[in-house]
């Protein structure tokens, strides 16, 4: 393993890449640790990472994943994970300007030694993995560890560097384990919750407030906001910009209306207001998206 900048932004500490050996740990668990920084959107599209949980903690701006079809929005100070083997990206292959710290684990196997835990201990850790929540909210010591642990990666030496390792790689695991409990939705509100999803996305150029929609389903404004953010992991009006985005995409992708019409058409005050947000979602303009995507078809618009 060894650790380094590959570009401006980014720091990788990486378990194949071993041509580094003047500070490698032999703690085969641990596969990858990283940290990216980035004031532009980067493309990250569908991968997944055999016989590995991957553990992302967004340390600022906001990242939208999208795992089996289904979106999670996660903003500063919350955690995103997947399970082995499990399919994943950023939402429309980019994400979006953000600080984020992630490591790449593999998947403890029963009746074996992980991490030097004993049997059973690691069986109850398996347990724990494999009924997390997709999004956990963290706390502050959770961005300690990353650090301390990339600290250790770079500058100590054996023989404290395996047992350091192990040491801080499972206080991360103990500390995500512990989640803040999931607000209970009742299920009659968890419908009407979806039903307000698949209807954004069916008339993503209406107008939408959060007013509205919540005496529509007979809660407060307020309230309404909490259940939606919990149940999907992001705000009412970033779900709605981005279902504006994407059906965006689409128009630019199979006709030729103006960049103009689509964005007003769309609820966006401005061409450059809309530019804009395309850019933050997909990572590059409308412009550049239909000279790279441009498919004659209908006109889904008229």
């Amino acid at each position: 393993m060894k650790s380094g900048k590959s570009r401006s932004g980014r720091w990788v500490y990486e378990a194949d890449n071993t041509s580094d050996k003047s500070n490698v740990s032999q703690v085969p668990e641990l596969l990858m640790l990283g940290h990216d920084h980035s004031t532009e959107a980067m493309r990250l599209s569908h991968h997944e990472h055999d016989g590995a949980f991957e553990f992302v903690l967004t340390e600022s701006g906001k990242v939208t994943w999208e795992v089996n079809e289904q979106y999670y929005e996660t903003r500063a100070g919350e955690m995103f994970h997947t399970r082995p083997n499990e399919p994943h990206r950023a939402r429309m292959d980019y994400m979006e300007p953000c600080s984020i710290w992630w490591m790449i684990v593999r998947m403890p196997l029963t009746g074996s030694s992980w991490l030097g835990l004993s049997e059973s201990e690691t069986a109850a850790v398996i347990d724990k993995l494999q009924s997390l929540p997709r999004i956990l909210r963290t706390n502050a010591q959770l961005k300690i560890s990353f650090r301390r642990l990339r600290q250790t990666l770079q500058t100590e030496a054996q023989p404290w560097l395996n047992l350091k390792v192990r040491h801080l790689v499972l206080d991360l695991i103990l500390n995500m384990t512990e989640p803040s409990p999931e607000l209970q939705i009742p299920e009659d509100l968890q419908a009407a919750l979806r039903s307000v999803t698949e209807n954004i996305q069916r008339n993503p150029e209406k107008h939408w407030n959060n007013r509205d929609i919540a005496a529509a389903i007979g809660v407060s404004e307020s309230h309404f906001y909490r259940l939606f953010r919990e149940s999907f992991g992001q705000s009412p009006s970033s779900f709605v910009e981005r279902s504006r985005v994407e059906y965006a995409a689409q128009l630019l992708t199979h006709s030729d209306i103006a960049i103009t019409r689509v964005a007003l058409g769309l609820e966006f005050k401005t061409s450059q207001h809309f530019s804009t947000v395309f850019k933050k979602v997909t990572g590059i303009t409308p412009s550049q998206w239909r000279a790279a995507h441009r498919k004659p078809s209908h006109t889904l618009f008229e």
